[in-house]
């Protein structure tokens, strides 16, 4: 389930609620929902991806479309 969540821009993302809960934040009651069609989004919270976009990023990889070369990788240490 990806989380269309509470916060507003830029990732409708509030950390004092969580995805499908309702809480009452400065006074208003708010409710954190969840999305219809996860496949849609990125990220399901703000912060965590969905299955969607990690099958995507995976694909991508196995594919060899994307690729890390291993001089990347040891400069960054």
């Amino acid at each position: 389930m990806a989380c269309c969540g509470y916060g507003g821009p830029p990732l409708n993302y509030d950390k004092r609620i969580d995805c499908g809960q309702t809480k009452i934040l400065n006074g208003t009651l708010v409710e954190a929902r969840g999305c219809n069609d996860s496949s849609k989004y990125v990220n399901w919270d703000g912060l965590h991806y969905t299955e969607a976009s990690n099958r995507y990023v995976s694909a991508q990889i196995l594919s060899g479309k994307i690729t890390i070369g291993m001089r990347t990788i040891l400069s960054q240490n």
